[in-house]
């Protein structure tokens, strides 16, 4: 958090990230990789190899994640915790090496390391497996667009990670969109992000 924004977009995402921090968020367990359906195809698994669980509404994914670990009261995570999420793949990534100032641009640009599927090395233009792109133990950073639960009193829900070979959209990561609306049509492109609870 010591690392002076140099351009607009970074200085966007440090506001993002020091609000998160200063608000406050439990810890949580993320998953590694994008969910798929279960073998019925009434619910999610998380199995790294298989088809992504694209197509269903945000209404369809906010009850699909409670129902996945209730006993752990797994959800679908919140736009402060997606955000929160940025913040710890960017300590990793300087912990593996990175400079600090490549570090913060996964974050709020498009960069190929990441896998976005119209420039990345290998592009499939095809929706892809569970278990590829991986970049700091996470397989799922710039794939399928993610449904985040809302946080901050807007209603309706959120979309990050929009990279999707279906719309050809190279969105960065951190440029979050707020829809009050399609709440029960579903998305060739949307997965949910369930997370869980750290205690």
């Amino acid at each position: 958090m010591k690392y002076e924004p140099k351009t607009k977009m970074e200085e966007k995402f440090k506001r993002q990230l020091t609000e998160v921090i200063k608000k406050g968020v439990n810890d949580f367990w993320a998953p590694r990789c994008d969910p798929s359906f279960n073998e019925e195809g009434t619910g999610i698994c998380y199995v790294e190899g298989r088809e992504p669980a694209v197509g269903e509404s945000y209404k369809w994914w906010n009850k699909a994640a409670k129902a996945f670990c209730p006993e752990r009261q797994s959800h679908l995570g919140t736009k402060s915790e997606f955000v929160a999420l940025l913040g710890v793949l960017i300590k990793k990534l300087v912990e593996s090496g990175w400079k600090m100032e490549d570090a913060w641009y996964p974050a709020y640009c498009v960069p190929r390391e990441l896998g976005y599927y119209l420039i990345s090395k290998n592009a499939k233009y095809a929706s892809e497996n569970t278990d590829n792109r991986e970049i700091c133990g996470f397989l799922y950073l710039a794939k399928n667009d993610k449904i985040l639960a809302d946080d901050e009193g807007f209603g309706g829900f959120w979309l990050a990670g929009r990279c999707s070979f279906f719309s050809n959209r190279n969105i960065p990561l951190a440029d979050l969109e707020n829809y009050l609306y399609c709440l029960d049509i579903g998305s060739a492109s949307c997965v949910g992000w369930t997370v869980i609870p750290a205690a």
